[in-house]
């Protein structure tokens, strides 16, 4: 301690010390007296410390000097890795590539013509596709334009010829669907029309309840509705893209299949006795975190920026509501709308309504999972995931149409603006994480809603029975309120009433408990055909639900038709039931607190925008929809 300075501390109720510079006593309490110290005396404690060492001393005990020469040699190293940090990383590349190279080529050798080597081709293309555009993408561009872009002449110099050219793909699209429809109902009945009138149906009450129908771009709507048409008879009725999209599906429910090890291992081997929670919520989590990874590798950035600009060039749509369309392919409306939360403050409010829309008329990659797992066909759900976007852009530029210019730049709008992580395993935690949030969302929503859903039935069984009428029910009621809607989607006769069930169920409740209710349904099934396969034993329908004579067993709901699985996974492939409009009137009010007048304005009509959306995408898969296929 140094002469200058003189400290007391006294084992009394108070503690004293002296400042010999200042001239003053400070007291504190004995239980804080070590602890409260005056931050400039600890500051001169350090000082009185320090000073009494040699600064030019250092303090060495028990070492060896090889230490020495290892920690000059580490940092001569590394800094000629920094210096040549390019150069290596080429060299470290050449060598993977090299390898990759060396052993895809013995793999095709080895085993070329199965599942697999399909499998491994289309990877390695995919990867190297993600490699090329996010690290190689503008140099390529700024080779291609060889030509700058003021000297270049597109159809705008000619306005009649562009003018000619789009009347033309008009009237060709328009031929093309209505003979292919012609031929299709030859061939497999009328039943397949049904759904087109259902879909003009549809067209129209959008149009009559547009916020400016003199203003409707039917640009955008119509090629929307033959993007949707387009996609679906890509996947539905050519072979093709219908194994394309199955084994797509496949390759996901495969993926989802390794979170049964982590439930095991965290939840026990009994964890399918609870499955809703043990089993369901964890593939939330995963692909939560698998979308993270994607997103540090940059591979859905490439996707939706590409999308999104396709999006733009078919609809003529603006980018930044075609980019956000794209996002809802694997973020749900909670979060899609953190990527463009920087341009949220300077959308027109025909663009804030087509990104609200959007949410609701599509599902998230997290929910994906979920989804799949209640027995929705993971193919279709891949394709109602893409579908959705057009349709969505569609019938919001229908309800909403754009009176203004926009302010946003493509360049911008194609520019993804996502959360920046440091490693993959940063990435893997924060998906996690943020996958708990929506378990929790989903667990307590249902069971307030599934209990609420019980009550209603109660009080309306309750009513009904004062007045001499029994049977009365919230469900029953839905069955009835959208019997016409499941019937101009193309619904099986003998789905309509239970399809209308489960769309109340979805928008008036909760958009899980529906699906949930919608997933046993398609798992009677496949436990009924299983049962008529094993045993060859019959089965008959008893009050709503199945007996399965051999085994006495009730399949409780009954089943529906492949038919039905089919156009309902469409109908039901969006989040937009009631409660979701606090969501995401909450959320994007707290990302643009500016622009909240316009949030809460067009927010209902945004839901309604999605609900329609859903049902144009039924309407056009019923229209497609082949038995032969399934």
């Amino acid at each position: 301690m140094s002469s200058d300075k003189e400290y007391e501390f006294r084992e009394e109720n108070t503690d004293k010390y002296q400042d010999s510079e200042k001239g003053k006593f400070v007291e504190t309490t004995l239980s804080t007296s070590l602890t409260n110290v005056n931050n400039n005396v600890i500051h001169d404690i350090n000082n009185d410390v320090i000073n009494d060492v040699n600064d030019d001393e250092d303090y060495r005990e028990y070492y060896l000097e090889c230490g020495g020469v290892i920690r000059r040699s580490r940092v001569s190293l590394w800094a000629g890795i920094v210096r040549n940090k390019t150069l290596l990383k080429a060299i470290l590349y050449a060598v993977l590539l090299t390898a990759y190279l060396v052993y895809f080529g013995f793999s095709m050798y080895h085993s070329f013509g199965d599942e697999g080597s399909v499998r491994l081709l289309l990877a390695s293309i995919f990867v190297l596709l993600v490699i090329v555009k996010v690290n190689f993408w503008t140099r390529i561009r700024q080779c291609l334009n060889v030509v700058p872009s003021k000297q270049r002449k597109g159809l705008q110099a000619y306005p009649r010829l562009a003018r000619g050219i789009r009347w033309s793909l008009y009237v060709a699209m328009g031929i093309f669907v209505v003979t292919y429809l012609g031929i299709n109902a030859a061939n497999s009945g009328s039943h397949n029309l049904i759904p087109l009138g259902g879909l003009t149906f549809f067209i129209v009450v959008g149009f009559l309840m547009s916020k400016h129908p003199d203003r409707v771009n039917w640009h955008a709507v119509f090629w929307g509705i033959g993007t949707q048409f387009l996609c679906a008879l890509l996947i539905l009725r050519t072979t093709a893209g219908y194994n394309l999209f199955f084994w797509l599906g496949e390759r996901v429910e495969e993926f989802l299949k390794h979170t049964d090890k982590g439930s095991v291992f965290v939840f026990g081997q009994s964890y399918r006795d609870h499955k809703f929670v043990f089993a369901v919520m964890p593939l939330v989590i995963t692909m939560s975190a698998t979308v993270n990874v994607l997103y540090h590798y940059g591979v859905l950035q490439a996707f939706v920026a590409n999308f999104g600009w396709f999006l733009t060039f078919c609809l003529g749509t603006s980018p930044i509501a075609s980019v956000n369309a794209a996002l809802n392919m694997f973020l749900g409306p909670a979060e899609a709308p953190i990527s463009v939360k920087p341009y949220l403050n300077l959308v027109t409010p025909s663009e804030m309504h087509a990104i609200m829309a959007a949410g609701f008329a599509s599902i998230s990659g997290s929910v994906f999972g979920m989804l799949t797992s209640f027995g929705a066909p993971a193919n279709h759900l891949l394709a109602a995931s893409i579908m959705s976007a057009p349709a969505a852009l569609a019938i919001a530029k229908l309800m909403v149409p754009e009176t203004r210019w926009t302010k946003i730049k493509p360049k911008d709008a194609y520019t993804i603006k996502t959360s920046k992580f440091r490693n993959v395993l940063e990435a893997l935690s924060v998906g996690a994480v943020d996958g708990i949030k929506l378990v929790a969302t989903i667990v307590v929503n249902q069971i307030v809603f599934i209990a609420v859903i019980q009550f209603i039935d109660t009080a309306l069984m309750w009513l009904g029975e004062r007045a001499g009428v029994h049977g009365v029910s919230f469900t029953l009621i839905c069955s009835y309120l959208f019997y016409p809607l499941t019937y101009l989607m193309g619904f099986s006769s003998s789905d309509l009433f239970k399809m209308g069930e489960l769309l109340g169920i979805k928008i008036f409740a909760n958009s899980f408990v529906g699906f949930r209710e919608f997933g046993k349904l398609v798992l009677n099934r496949v436990d009924l055909e299983e049962y008529v396969t094993s045993t060859n034993g019959s089965w008959h329908w008893e009050g709503g639900n199945v007996i399965l004579d051999s085994t006495n067993m009730t399949l409780i709901g009954g089943i529906l038709t492949r038919r039905s699985e089919v156009i309902g996974t469409y109908a039901m492939c969006g989040l937009n039931h009631l409660g979701a409009v606090g969501v995401t009137m909450g959320v994007l009010t707290a990302l643009a607190p500016s622009r909240k007048d316009v949030i809460s304005k067009y927010v209902v009509r945004a839901n309604i925008t999605g609900q329609i959306a859903c049902f144009m995408t039924a309407c056009i898969a019923g229209m497609l929809y082949s038995p032969d296929k399934e």
